[in-house]
């Protein structure tokens, strides 16, 4: 089987899987997905792997969403693989949300895909795989061509990349479709036809229908393999320039987290941009791409003139510049902090908190974990408490409230958090969903920051407890 032994030779020479993972595939029911199901399932031996199937239904389509549904759960028993299934009432998601079917439809499905991964585990670690072709791969990369992408918007689909937290794989990346086709007839396989693929209301299947065969008729008849190796090439420059930013952003970052005007300006524009993008980033200010507009304000109206100035650059936060420093903001009036919350966490193994969504993970170590802070509620975050302390007592995860004190080991007395956010310069809306470790009603640790007095390991400690948080 030409598909399987190919899919093969570009896991490994990618490293997508390393062997014993559960693999959790996304089956639409469509050509793409069930052929990567079967080579997946062909593959399992080899590999030692678990396979999952995982199918979203997104409540556009009716009757022929729900034989979807059917085809895909009878496929996946035949293949005598696990099953599982949600639905999701897209339109209302889109409608509340203000974005497009196509986007809610995404990320309804990765928000199934991320809850699966929390419940389901493996000797390997689990991976979600997705069965986007090169086909994919060239359509991306024109769509975002024509929005005006720089190098990272064009390195297109990533190989291997988490998203929304799930380690995510495709291994075909480098199959085109009409392999995938011609696979499915020699096994004599079936599939589901989305009727929707057919229309031209959806801009991607312009691109398929319209754009591509005209580009391989009139341009180049490999368009879409030369679209591909362009994003190859793209996708290594870009995570090479990447790197080199990162040791800009040291460079002009300082010990407040602002970003001194007078180096940044020293870099050419391309630098600053990613220096730019990389600091809000770590700001945590965005999550997902910041836009070529917001770049291209900060650049004009904060770099480019002496003195004082601001940009919005999300609904919560500004970029000022003071003097010779760009810093962020909390925007007065604009924002409001997160909901009130406490949770008990576990001692020895994973605790979820949502909200504020947060991953604490804590049991027993055996040394201190002696990292330098990152900034008050600067996540991810790692602290070693003194076990024999903790004792039997619980240990809460909550927000900060009116009141709150600290004791900072290495400074004498207490500090109120209302101060320290202050002096810290961490932005009120931000403040709620920071969480504040708690035992016996001491605030023992705040991630960022430090440990509390008497709470530290020392040399006279019986055990050590190590907790580690993170947004999921």
């Amino acid at each position: 089987m030409p598909l399987v032994k190919k899919t093969e030779r570009i896991i490994r020479r990618h490293e997508l899987l390393a062997g014993r993972e559960h693999v959790l595939v996304a089956v639409s029911g469509g050509a793409d997905s069930v052929a990567l199901l079967h080579v997946l399932c062909a593959l399992k031996k080899r590999y030692r792997l678990i396979v999952s199937v995982l199918h979203v239904q997104h409540g556009l389509r009716g009757a022929a969403a729900e034989e979807d549904a059917r085809f895909v759960r009878t496929l996946a028993k035949r293949l005598r693989v696990d099953f599982r299934q949600k639905r999701s009432n897209v339109k209302a998601l889109a409608k509340r949300r203000k974005i497009s079917l196509e986007m809610a439809a995404r990320e309804a499905r990765y928000a199934f895909f991320r809850e699966c991964a929390r419940a389901l585990d493996g000797p390997g670690g689990v991976v979600l795989a997705t069965a986007h072709t090169s086909d994919d791969q060239a359509e991306t990369l024109l769509l975002r061509l024509t929005r005006g992408a720089g190098g990272t918007g064009l390195a297109a689909i990533a190989r291997r990349r988490k998203i929304k937290g799930v380690q995510t794989i495709r291994p075909f990346l480098d199959v085109g479709r009409e392999e995938i086709i011609a696979y499915l007839r020699q096994q004599k396989l079936e599939w589901r036809e989305d009727a929707s693929n057919q229309e031209d209301r959806f801009l991607r299947n312009r691109v398929r229908h319209e754009v591509l065969p005209l580009l391989s008729a009139r341009l180049n008849p490999n368009a879409r393999g030369a679209l591909n190796r362009a994003a190859d090439i793209l996708r290594e420059e870009d995570a090479w320039m990447d790197s080199l930013a990162a040791e800009l952003v040291g460079q002009c970052l300082a010990a407040d987290g602002s970003l001194r005007v007078d180096v940044l300006c020293e870099y050419p524009l391309a630098a600053r941009r990613r220096v730019l993008r990389q600091w809000l980033h770590r700001a945590g200010v965005a999550s997902g791409p910041i836009a070529y507009r917001q770049l291209d304000e900060i650049e004009t109206r904060l770099l480019g003139r002496r003195g004082s100035g601001s940009v919005q650059i999300s609904k919560a936060h500004d970029v000022v510049r003071r003097y010779a420093s760009l810093l962020v903001v909390e925007r007065s009036g604009d924002a409001e902090g997160g909901a009130p919350f406490r949770g008990r966490i576990a001692l020895s193994g994973e605790t979820l908190l949502d909200p504020p969504g947060l991953r604490i993970v804590a049991g027993e170590g055996n040394r201190v974990i002696r990292t330098r802070p990152a900034g008050v509620g600067v996540l991810p975050a790692r602290a070693s408490i003194c076990r024999c302390t903790v004792g039997l007592r619980a240990v809460h995860a909550r927000s900060w409230k009116a009141g709150d004190r600290i004791k900072p080991l290495g400074l004498r007395g207490t500090v109120k958090l209302q101060d320290l956010f202050v002096n810290h310069k961490v932005p009120r809306a931000e403040r709620d969903d920071i969480p504040i470790f708690e035992c016996k009603g001491e605030i023992i640790w705040i991630p960022g920051y430090r440990v509390a007095s008497g709470w530290e390991v020392t040399a006279r400690s019986e055990g050590v407890l190590e907790i580690s948080v993170e947004r999921t």
